[in-house]
């Protein structure tokens, strides 16, 4: 018997030999009903790899760090309507930061008549991508076996194609489950390679780019925003050359790392300054211009547009080319923008680093202007080395500053990549950020249980080189999704977890201040934002999962061996490792 069964081919042996000719060399999964024929054939093939995952979030989010490490799309698998709504969050994150993904749902059974009472019809929808199909770029569901590879191959080709962002396809169980007929392999759709197309990427005409490029050579003051710019090697250096060419200021926005915080243009830490001085601002890959050229007030909800009268303001992006979420961005700054060029940075900038280059060669006076302005951004720098000195001199409040300082001062004597934690911006300070994607920046859209899960991703891409993957992890993001390190542990990741431990849900604690001082009260901001009494026992959560952990450390001068410790056994164990860090709630 199990020889002939062993010679039996069914749908879902079809799906995931479908998904391993795609290229898909990992699958997260948290199993379900609906999948148990896609789950048995993902076990019998071997590849791709089955990745246990015990929380959707936890699935998506893996993929969605891994996609931005590698720019390759993982697989995920979603339990029919339960575990699409679960995760559909981490999509959301996902989607809105542009990655790709390629996300399969067990389905159905479509045929009524397959449906065990109760529970099939509750969990089968009647168009289940319709959950979440504002923030896909792409879904199907296909109806018939001979139909799948297309559908997937399709989906393939969708979420690898600018601009990238997560697709879904709904596979029905009863296909998973019925036989694989012999003649579906002559079938040409049956060779999913083969329907791989070679897309074409949408750039900028050169008749667009100039009058940018002489904008930009002829500037007095020309400043240069990047948010999302550094999911491209290509536009990460060309950001570079342009920045080196026009002497120009290079603010780095943080949806990724976008510019070595060690370049004499870095301009970040002026950020709001700059744009005020600015004459010419060409904004790449933002999330929302209205962020980028503007400052936010807390306490009215309001925006002040920072760029000086007159100043001529460009916007390159691709955005606009997958606006499907139920969301808008700052629709009030269009009109302040004198041109958006549509099409993917990847081309555009280095086109028009060598437009500005021609440009400026032919023009003595910008290559003077281009001097004088190098010299006043030389000076003006400020390296990550001077910094940590600075805060460690200082030796004040176990905080944000010195956790970032002395994280990177434990892991910096080898390959790293930091995964996740801007520490309001302090590890971009304190961290020698001289490499392309060296740090992968935030979740998206701003949904919470990110941080380990992407990191997880991220360490998965690095399971078998010699690099150790860093989260700096927030407490209240971590309880989203603490039974990710079940995982961690499981598959032997190379990634060390540092709990930045305030015990808070601080930015939430900021706006309950802010609402306090607004109406004169002596409302208690503590209620209902502290994570204490009691206080979570990270260390035991972690242990408890078989990652081994250190901590709580609550004075700073132990954090420097302890993560040295920690450091060390990651990078030569190849595991996982937490250090609960217990802060001050001080955002400094």
């Amino acid at each position: 018997m199990t020889g002939m069964a062993d010679q039996t081919r069914y749908g879902s042996d079809l799906m995931v030999e479908t998904l391993a000719r795609l290229g898909i060399g990992h699958v997260a999964i948290n199993p379900g009903a609906t999948l148990r024929g896609f789950h048995d054939s993902l076990v019998r093939a071997g590849r791709p790899e089955l990745v246990l995952t015990l929380h959707e979030n936890v699935a998506v989010g893996m993929a969605h760090g891994y996609a931005k490490t590698t720019g390759r799309p993982m697989g995920v698998a979603l339990h029919n309507l339960v575990g699409l709504q679960t995760g559909s969050m981490a999509l959301f994150n996902a989607f809105l930061d542009q990655v790709p993904m390629l996300v399969v749902g067990g389905a159905g059974p479509a045929d009524a008549t397959r449906r065990r009472p109760w529970i099939d019809w509750i969990h089968a929808a009647r168009d289940q991508a319709a959950l979440v199909r504002d923030f896909t770029k792409w879904d199907d569901a296909p109806t018939s076996l001979a139909a799948v590879p297309h559908s997937l191959a399709r989906a393939y080709n969708a979420t690898v194609s600018f601009p990238q962002a997560p697709v879904y396809v709904a596979l029905d169980a009863g296909l998973q489950e019925g036989r694989w007929p012999d003649p579906l392999a002559a079938n040409p759709l049956w060779a999913p390679e083969t329907a791989l197309a070679r897309h074409t990427t949408p750039t900028v005409a050169d008749a667009d780019l100039a009058p940018l490029a002489e904008a930009l050579v002829g500037a007095e003051r020309p400043l240069l925003l990047a948010d999302n710019a550094g999911r491209s090697e290509a536009a990460y250096h060309a950001l570079i050359a342009l920045a080196e060419r026009l002497g120009a200021g290079v603010v780095d926005l943080g949806a990724r790392h976008n510019f070595p915080n060690t370049h004499w243009a870095d301009a970040t830490g002026r950020h709001h300054a700059a744009l005020a001085e600015a004459d010419v601002v060409l904004a790449v890959d933002v999330r929302d211009p209205y962020f980028a050229l503007g400052r936010t007030d807390v306490a009215e909800r309001d925006f002040a547009w920072l760029p000086r009268p007159g100043a001529r303001v460009f916007v390159l992006s691709g955005a606009a080319l997958v606006e499907r979420a139920p969301v808008d961005r700052s629709a009030a700054a269009w009109d302040r923008i004198e041109a958006v060029l549509t099409g993917d940075a990847t081309l555009a900038l280095p086109r028009l680093a060598q437009m500005v280059t021609e440009l400026a060669g032919a023009d003595p006076a910008a290559v003077e202007r281009a001097a004088a302005r190098t010299a006043r951004l030389t000076a003006q720098a400020t390296t990550p080395a001077m910094w940590r000195a600075k805060v460690r001199r200082d030796a004040g409040e176990f905080g944000p500053a010195r956790l970032a300082a002395e994280t990177f001062e434990a892991v910096s004597d080898g390959p790293w990549q930091l995964a996740f934690g801007a520490l309001y911006g302090n590890t971009r300070r304190a961290w020698d950020m001289a490499g392309w994607n060296c740090y992968l920046g935030i979740s998206g859209g701003g949904g919470l249980g990110y941080g380990v899960p992407a990191a997880m991703g991220c360490a998965l891409a690095h399971r078998d080189d010699d690099t150790l993957v860093v989260d700096i992890q927030s407490d209240g993001d971590f309880l989203y999704t603490a039974s990710s390190l079940w995982t961690a542990a499981n598959l032997r990741l190379p990634m060390l977890v540092v709990m930045a431990n305030n015990r808070t849900y601080n930015q939430d604690r900021m706006h309950q201040t802010e609402i306090r001082h607004q109406r004169g009260r002596d409302t208690d901001v503590a209620v209902g934002i502290d994570i204490t009494d009691p206080d979570v026992d990270f260390a035991g959560l972690a242990r408890a999962q078989g990652v081994e952990a250190f901590g709580p450390v609550r004075d700073a001068a132990d954090l420097p061996a302890t993560l040295r410790r920690a450091a060390s056994i990651v990078r030569d164990e190849r595991r996982p490792v937490l250090v609960d860090a217990q802060m001050t709630r001080d955002r400094s």
